[in-house]
């Protein structure tokens, strides 16, 4: 064995080990409002590829709800030209199983929350008509939650299989990455966002809907 040979094997047992240390390192994931430490369970490796695709699309779907309710808060909320837009997002939100969609989710999901969020921090004051429509948005938003609850199960069994993944899979499963390594802020900033939705209704006399009093209360 020449000395390029030996250099050659070195180079790639070298990036093997990087890699498999990056990858142990990034899905150490911190703890998921809603979701147990003990719900993740290691796929096999060669069923990481389809698991990638149903993590994506799951997480895809409950942004979509979220975006759904935030139009309806943002509505009720006197940000008319802002709850549209919100939702002609949500109408043409593509439901694809790529990084560019999940990516897209993430950011869409942020956007609405925030506007939301500061709008409820006026403590604004509605009307009959708007009180029923902000009712409608926490249901919404509470189906959104729910559902975000679910793809957490399933982040929490990504990280776990992407943790035994090789260095040769890795680069295949990007969207898998992203939505590993997103999931628990955007878990974090939903929950919070639903228990902030749900205090402001009732400090504002708004009739909390059961569907939202049960989601907030088991964050």
């Amino acid at each position: 064995m020449n000395n390029k040979t030996h250099t050659a094997i070195a180079a790639i047992a070298i990036l093997t080990a990087g890699l498999t240390s990056v990858a142990h390192a990034q899905f150490s994931l911190p703890s998921i409002p809603g979701v147990t430490k003990s719900a993740g369970v290691a796929a096999p490796a060669a069923d990481l590829p389809g698991q990638q695709d149903a993590l994506v699309r799951g997480y895809v779907a409950a942004s979509k709800d979220v975006l759904y309710a935030n139009a309806k808060l943002a509505e009720a909320l006197g940000l008319k030209d802002e709850a549209a837009k919100v939702k002609l997002e949500a109408d043409s939100f593509q439901e694809g199983a790529t990084k560019d969609s999940a990516e897209a989710a993430n950011k869409a999901v942020a956007t609405s929350t925030d506007l939301v969020a500061k709008k409820i921090a006026t403590q604004p004051v509605m009307d009959a008509q708007s009180k029923a429509v902000y009712g409608q948005g926490l249901v919404l938003l509470a189906t959104g939650v729910n559902k975000y609850v679910g793809v957490g199960k399933d982040v929490s069994n990504m990280g776990n299989g992407l943790k035994g993944a090789s260095p040769l899979q890795l680069p295949k499963l990007q969207s898998a990455v992203y939505v590993v390594t997103k999931f628990p802020d955007a878990m974090t900033s939903v929950s919070g966002a639903l228990k902030n939705a749900v205090s402001f209704a009732q400090s504002s006399g708004v009739p909390v809907p059961s569907d939202a009093s049960a989601a907030a209360a088991a964050l």
